[in-house]
């Protein structure tokens, strides 16, 4: 069980399961051929399996992977890509104040607010990380999933990563992350309230 607002640190070694569940948690497995999954993950009391809107139920879970992976477009279409679908029904003028504010809250928009036309994968790898937390956070997502965010970082970006997973948390967004990284382990204990959980997942 994972409460609203809980920040949950997910640990064990490389291939023991934690990327399955991450992404069980809102059926990115949907989108691998041949897949297919038992079991029940509940989401509000809701089985995840019965949201027939796989686009909102990612809205709702914002995920953050390992691989930054940036499309191949500028900086501001990266993030507002989501928002210009017609099923999303986002106001245009609301576009660029939504993508201000994610740019913002990854900690990038200082760096990149006089080149928001340039292509993302311009950025460093620190750089790109942070782009594409701000992509997944601008739908305002109630939990976030991050799958080792800081794995290919060097110290100082990781760092700046692990200071937006916080600050995320500290406004009552519902954390899961997994990590084998001891460093962002003893960071994360020593200045959160986290759970911990440790062991193999069941994952195939």
């Amino acid at each position: 069980d994972v409460s609203d607002g809980e920040f949950v640190t997910l640990l064990g070694p490389s291939g023991c399961g934690k990327s399955t569940f991450l992404r069980a948690l809102n059926r990115m497995h949907d989108l691998t051929p041949g897949t297919h999954s038992d079991g029940t993950i509940l989401l509000d009391g809701k089985d995840v399996d019965s949201i027939a809107d796989t686009v909102a139920l990612r809205k709702k879970v914002g995920m953050i992977f390992q691989q930054a992976n940036p499309f191949p477009m500028s900086i501001f279409d990266n993030v507002a890509y989501g928002m210009r679908l017609a099923s999303q029904r986002v106001a245009k003028a609301e576009i660029p104040v939504r993508v201000e504010f994610a740019l913002k809250r990854a900690a990038l928009w200082d760096e990149v607010k006089d080149k928001l036309k340039a292509s993302g994968l311009s950025l460093s790898g620190g750089q790109q990380q942070r782009l594409c937390i701000a992509r997944a956070i601008v739908h305002r997502p109630s939990v976030i999933v991050a799958d080792e965010p800081t794995g290919n970082l060097d110290e100082t970006q990781a760092s700046r990563v692990l200071d937006m997973l916080e600050s995320f948390h500290a406004v009552g967004v519902t954390m899961v992350i997994s990590t084998h990284d001891r460093v962002v382990r003893q960071r994360l204990a020593g200045g959160l309230r986290v759970r911990l959980e440790t062991g193999v997942l069941a994952a195939v």
